[in-house]
């Protein structure tokens, strides 16, 4: 799609498709139309008549929005009914928000269809002034998550996401680095080889480093588990049966590193993504194993279903040893997260207040909403094990704070920020900003942040 802003009326803009908010078109001497089909909100497409005070060949009339976060989800609201038209002028306010909720509700994962839909805006003009090339970047790294995590899992197993990383880091100049199964092995990465033992596709980590001026370092670590059958405390059908989503956490620090490296951010940006498939076989990690990781800290395996953390672990250890000056890593980590907040609210911990606190006003700036959770450690005795340092479960309540917890003592010390977006990153139902799956949640608001650092 190209993407350009201008500084004409409306009324001037050659286009298919105008798209006006109410007051605009009453401005144009619209209003006896509107009020002839009684108009109060919503959308309505008025086909050009002789006489009409616009060029394009029809009008889609929306109501009016003022606040950027309401203009983008305006702009994705009704961006499919923008593909039939090749052309598009669009006069909101937020010229960026605009492209952003035109590109991202405009989405479309529909190439294992027979016949997948081929209509598309080609060009979009958005009135006013802006940033294009920032608002596709941005746009760019949402939707490439969400093509990576609505992917069939038989059709990106590790290896393959490996393969994804090496093109996403030789499409944009990045360095990559990945170990295999036997090279995890030998560098003391229990948690992501036992987690994919029993996979006939063997485990790897994925590592993606952005150089940039080198002012400020951040560490990105994200879940990579392709996907998750529970292992042998195998998870139901119904449970199992979105776990291609169990990568989520990769693919967004994936998208992350690859929108700093276009933006040409100055901060240095390294996203480290242990990737494995959760299966079940004869070579299995079993419930009362041991496991041992990157910082030779030891885990009793009480639930093979609670591995994320498990590879988490091993990835966020070999982070703190290049001392970044922050580690943030995030997972679709634990079902009490839905239950704390909800379909729309990612959960942030961390040992840092100040750290969460800046994610938190990046989620603010982009309209992902985050709320802080408590990293009470006195929990921590609840992950107490009489053969290991640690256990990776810690019972039924609190979750994603025993998760936290569990993740801590990888960190080094560093400041750190754990986002738990089991909910807020894959949905069964379609937003304003795109169709049900895979969202791209809290890729705009870690590239807002590093854009700040």
């Amino acid at each position: 799609m190209e993407v350009s802003f201008t500084p004409l009326k409306p009324a001037e803009v050659d286009a298919d498709l105008l798209v006006l908010p109410e007051s605009a078109a009453r401005a144009l001497g619209l209003g006896e139309a509107l009020d002839r089909v009684r108009f109060d909100g919503g959308e309505l497409l008025l086909p050009r008549r002789d006489g009409d005070p616009f060029t394009a060949q029809a009008l889609l009339v929306i109501a009016d929005e003022s606040d950027e976060h309401e203009v983008r989800r305006a702009a994705g609201r009704v961006a499919p009914r923008l593909a039939g038209f090749g052309t598009v002028a669009v006069a909101l306010p937020y010229p960026e928000a605009v492209v952003e909720g035109v590109r991202l509700g405009g989405y479309r994962f529909d190439g294992y269809k027979s016949a997948p839909d081929t209509r598309a805006v080609r060009r979009l003009i958005v009135f006013g002034d802006g940033d294009a090339r920032r608002a596709g970047i941005v746009a760019d790294a949402v939707n490439l998550t969400r093509d990576l995590v609505n992917t069939p899992a038989g059709d990106l197993v590790p290896m393959d996401l490996a393969a994804r990383a090496r093109e996403i880091a030789g499409a944009t100049g990045l360095e990559v680095t990945v170990l295999d199964d036997e090279a995890l092995r030998a560098g003391g990465f229990g948690g992501i080889a036992g987690v994919g033992a029993a996979s006939a596709n063997p485990p790897c980590l994925i590592e993606v480093t952005y150089r940039g001026e080198g002012r400020k370092r951040v560490g990105l670590a994200g879940k990579g588990i392709t996907f998750d059958s529970g292992g042998l405390d195998i998870k139901g059908q119904k449970a199992m049966a979105e776990m291609k989503c169990d990568m989520a956490g990769g693919a967004t620090m994936l998208a992350v590193v690859q929108a700093a490296a276009r933006l040409e951010l100055p901060v240095g940006v390294t996203a480290v993504v242990p990737a494995a498939e959760n299966m079940v076989s004869g070579h299995a990690t079993r419930p009362g194993d041991v496991l041992r990781h990157r910082n030779g800290r030891t885990t009793e395996v009480i639930d093979t279903d609670c591995e994320g953390r498990l590879v988490l672990a091993d990835a966020l250890a070999y982070l703190a040893e290049s001392a970044p000056d922050v580690l943030i890593d995030a997972a679709t980590l634990t079902y009490s997260v839905m239950h704390a907040l909800g379909e729309d609210i990612t959960g942030v911990l961390g040992s840092d207040r100040a750290l969460t606190a800046e994610l938190i006003e990046a989620g603010e700036r982009t309209g992902e909403p985050m709320w802080e959770l408590p990293l009470w450690r006195p929990y921590a005795k609840r992950l107490e094990s009489q053969i290991a340092d640690s256990r990776n479960d810690g019972g039924a309540h609190a979750d994603a704070t025993i998760a936290a917890l569990f993740l801590e003592p990888f960190t080094a010390g560093l400041p750190w920020a754990h986002l738990d977006f089991a909910t807020t990153a894959y949905l069964d139902g379609a937003t304003d900003l795109g169709p049900a799956g895979a969202t791209g949640a809290m890729v705009r608001t870690l590239v807002s942040y590093l854009e700040r650092c």
